[in-house]
C-alpha cells in the first residue's frame, strides 16, 4: 500500500488527470482524430511536470487508451480513428508523477455527438456507470472483494446486460496493475479483505450481448460478435467509511 506522502502525491495527479478529462469532453465531437485527443494528453501532462501513465507500460506506444464502439479495452490511438456521430468511445487515462512513480486509472465512455446519437449505447453507459458506484459503495474496510465484484454483476445484470468476465479491475500504486484484481461478477464475503489505506481501480466492462472476446495479440480486444462494449472507472482510497474517489 501507498504512504501518507504517495497517497497525497496521488491525489494531486488526479488533478491533472481531472484537467485531462474536462479537455477531451470539450473537445470531442464528430470529425475529431484519436491522434489529437492523444496529443492533448501529453501536452496536459507535460505542462503539469507528469507523465502519460500508461505509455510503454508493457509496451503500449500511446498516452491513452482510445477503444470505439466493439473496440472494448486497450484501443490506440490510430490514424485511422475519425470519430463519427453515434460512435461509442471510452477514455481510458492514467497519470504518473516523476516523484514517487504513483500512478492514477481511470476511464470514461461517451456517444459522439450527444446520447440521442446512440440510445442503445447511452443505456449501456449508464448502466456501466450505475455498476461501478454500486461496486464503490462496498469498497469498505472490513468488506471483501468479492463484494464489490457482486454488486457490479447485480447491477449489471438487472440492466440486461452482459460482463466481461476475462477483463477486471484491480489494485494501484507505484506500478499500474497491482493485486488483488477485481472481477466484475462473485459471491459476496469472497476473496481478499479490504484494508484501509487500500488504492483501487475499480472497472465495470460490460457488453450489450456477448461475453466473448477476441484477443489477436495485439492491443486492442474486440467483442466477438460486434456489439457495443463500454467502460466506466475510478481510482479509489478504502478508508473507516466511504471510499475516497480519487479520480
Amino acid at each position: 500500500m501507498l504512504n501518507k506522502k504517495e497517497i497525497e502525491q496521488l491525489r494531486k495527479n488526479a488533478e491533472v488527470h481531472k484537467k485531462v478529462f474536462e479537455a477531451i469532453r470539450k473537445k470531442v465531437a464528430p470529425g475529431v482524430t484519436a491522434i489529437e485527443i492523444n496529443k492533448l494528453c501529453g501536452d496536459i501532462c507535460r505542462d503539469h511536470g507528469v507523465l502519460c501513465g500508461f505509455k510503454w507500460v508493457y509496451g503500449f506506444p500511446d498516452n491513452i487508451c482510445i477503444s470505439v464502439n466493439d473496440v472494448v479495452v486497450h484501443g490506440r490511438a490510430r490514424k485511422d480513428i475519425v470519430f463519427q456521430e453515434g460512435d461509442l468511445v471510452t477514455f481510458d487515462f492514467g497519470v504518473k508523477d516523476k516523484k514517487y512513480g504513483v500512478n492514477t486509472d481511470a476511464a470514461f465512455s461517451v456517444i459522439i455527438g450527444g446520447d440521442d446519437k446512440n440510445p442503445s449505447g447511452a443505456l449501456l453507459i449508464e448502466a456501466n456507470k450505475k455498476a461501478l458506484y454500486a461496486g464503490i459503495e462496498q469498497a469498505r474496510a472490513g468488506n471483501k472483494v468479492g463484494d464489490i465484484s457482486a454488486a457490479i454483476q447485480h447491477e449489471i445484470e438487472s440492466a440486461g446486460f452482459v460482463v466481461v468476465r476475462d477483463l477486471t479491475g484491480h489494485a494501484i500504486g507505484k506500478t499500474l496493475h497491482e493485486k488483488p484484481y477485481i472481477y466484475n461478477y462473485g459471491k459476496p464475503g469472497t476473496g481478499p479483505k479490504l484494508e484501509v489505506g487500500m488504492t483501487l481501480a475499480i472497472e465495470p466492462i460490460l457488453w450489450e450481448t456477448s461475453g466473448e472476446i477476441v484477443d489477436e495479440g495485439d492491443w486492442e480486444i474486440y467483442i466477438k460478435d460486434g456489439s457495443l462494449g463500454c467502460q466506466y472507472e475510478h481510482t479509489i482510497l478504502v478508508t473507516e467509511g466511504e471510499a475516497e474517489i480519487i479520480v
